[in-house]
């Protein structure tokens, strides 16, 4: 049997050179980003500090457990249980293994690719003339010599192919794909902090509420004596019964906001059931709400800049303008020659048993260019896409940062007026203490009536709860602030596998105006 080791034919070096260094001017022009990364100016949020922070030392940024803060361990295991069970995280840690596979599943198809396997093919091949001929290994061998026209060509193989990544098309991919997957991580830090935030500020929410219903309870026992009062003077004949009328309308209101209030409490436990996973059934199951104040800390110090790394959404951002950048790089490497070396040996025979004869041996390797002489519109409609695509991203991350630039602003705006409003309410709150209590000592007197100590009251607790609201918007602001700095973000402090690439800059954006566009 002829040997049917047949090696590959020699590629001549320099006709490759040759072909190469024509294509090395042909990736086409006039593809270039119109869209420039933003990026905010120390001086962004000056004039913006909130009350009691000007003058002190620069502050730190929240901290990863800014929650356990408000010290409410009810409010700590909630968290917890939405964190274990929100189909958003569930869905943001599918996403991330998928791109984590992703990047596998292309590392794999890269670089050095093994394969292996046999085969046996029974088949009858047709005579001509009373010879019956088949092509093996690029001989043509006639079956008569084996006495017999059916044949079972047979094979086992092994051999290799290694992608030659001369021009970074391999590497762009591959940066591509690890910016796409922490991007994904990133994300599923925000979806943390956007959970973390709303329950955190729903149940500051269902507090107010108690809160509220206590003051509404208390202004009604005053009603329900002033009414007390005016019919028992109205039965009497002292006054009309004007008044007596008047105040049953009050009371009525009364009772109506304290059914809402009611309705408050019990809508924000049932949504705080669902929240954590467990159904509206856990949230009605709650004791009353004791949050804490949030201290107040001084702004960090550069903090328009800092910011940037701080916020899980504009990290995401930026990742995935490096990933539009990666692709542009790969894009522009598709107009070079690609080279692979290939190589299979293994033992090839037209029966099983030929497999077991020394001859049976055959193989073959060499290189194989790809020359992309007939594509180049594929590929340059690919490029300009890839390019559109950066600078969409851009834009993307531009707005991203013009958002969180407004509501660190707006947060800090509204906590300054709130600061504001709080101390005039403190003032109000004590001037009507002060009338009840000289309401109270005319009354002790002989000189004053019941009915002007009641409604002195009323008075009262209208002005305490002007101030509850006050401070329950000031807490919920504070926790907006929180969300708006980062939640205690920080992507240097990534939980492990780390972001090992240069995940904390944008590539050169010369990257996409260099000399191959020009």
């Amino acid at each position: 049997m002829k040997r049917s080791f047949l090696p590959a034919r020699p590629v001549l070096a320099g006709g490759v050179l040759t072909a190469i260094l024509a294509l090395a001017g042909c990736v086409p022009s006039g593809f270039k980003t119109t869209v420039q990364p933003r990026m905010p100016g120390a001086n962004a949020l000056a004039g913006l500090a909130t009350s009691g922070t000007a003058g002190q030392p620069a502050g730190a940024w929240p901290a990863p457990d800014w929650v356990r803060q408000l010290g409410d361990a009810q409010l700590d295991q909630l968290v917890a249980e939405a964190y274990e069970n929100s189909p958003n995280l569930q869905a943001a840690k599918a996403r991330i293994a998928i791109a984590q596979a992703q990047l596998q599943q292309y590392d794999s198809m890269t670089g050095l690719v093994g394969t292996a396997g046999g085969s046996v093919t029974k088949a009858r091949v047709p005579r001509s003339d009373g010879v019956a001929n088949v092509r093996a290994g690029g001989v043509n061998v006639p079956v008569d010599l084996f006495s017999d026209p059916g044949i079972s060509s047979s094979s086992l193989y092994a051999g290799f192919n290694y992608q030659i990544d001369l021009w970074g098309r391999n590497a762009a991919a591959t940066r591509g794909l690890l910016s796409n997957r922490d991007a994904a991580r990133v994300d599923a830090e925000q979806a943390r902090l956007t959970l973390a935030v709303a329950l955190v500020t729903l149940y500051c929410q269902l507090d107010q509420a108690y809160a509220q219903r206590d003051l509404l309870q208390e202004k009604r026992r005053a009603s329900d004596q002033i009414d007390a009062v005016l019919r028992e003077r109205a039965a009497r004949g002292i006054d009309n019964a004007y008044d007596a009328n008047d105040a049953a309308i009050k009371r009525g209101r009364l009772i109506k906001q304290l059914a809402q209030v009611d309705e408050q409490i019990q809508l924000a436990q049932v949504q705080i059931g669902v929240m954590t996973g467990k159904g509206p059934e856990r949230g009605l199951a709650l004791k009353r709400p004791h949050p804490g104040d949030l201290v107040d800390a001084p702004l960090p110090a550069r903090l328009p800049v800092d910011l940037l790394g701080r916020r899980p959404d504009i990290v995401a951002a930026r990742l995935r303008v490096q990933a539009a950048f990666s692709a542009v790089d790969g894009a522009k490497a598709d107009f070079y020659p690609n080279l692979n070396l290939s190589a299979i040996g293994g033992l090839f025979a037209l029966t099983p048993a030929g497999l077991l004869k020394g001859r049976a041996f055959g193989g073959s390797i060499g290189p194989a260019v790809t020359l992309p002489i007939f594509d180049r519109g594929r590929l340059k409609a690919k490029l300009a896409g890839d390019v559109a695509n950066a600078d969409l991203s851009i834009a993307l991350y531009n707005k991203t940062v013009d958002e969180a630039l407004g509501q660190v602003a707006r947060q800090l705006t509204q906590l300054r007026t709130v600061d504001a409003l709080l101390a005039e309410q403190q003032h109000s709150v004590d001037a009507a203490q002060k009338i009840v209590d000289i309401a109270d000592e005319r009354h002790r007197r002989g000189f004053g009536m019941e009915k002007d100590v009641n409604n002195a009251r009323l008075t009262l607790v209208d002005e305490r709860t002007q101030l509850i609201d006050l401070m329950a918007e000031r807490r919920a602001l504070r926790v907006g602030l929180i969300d708006a700095l980062g939640g205690g973000f920080d992507v240097t402090k990534l939980a492990a596998p780390a972001i090992a690439h240069d995940e904390l800059a944008f590539p050169a954006h010369d990257r996409l105006t260099d000399s191959h566009f020009d």
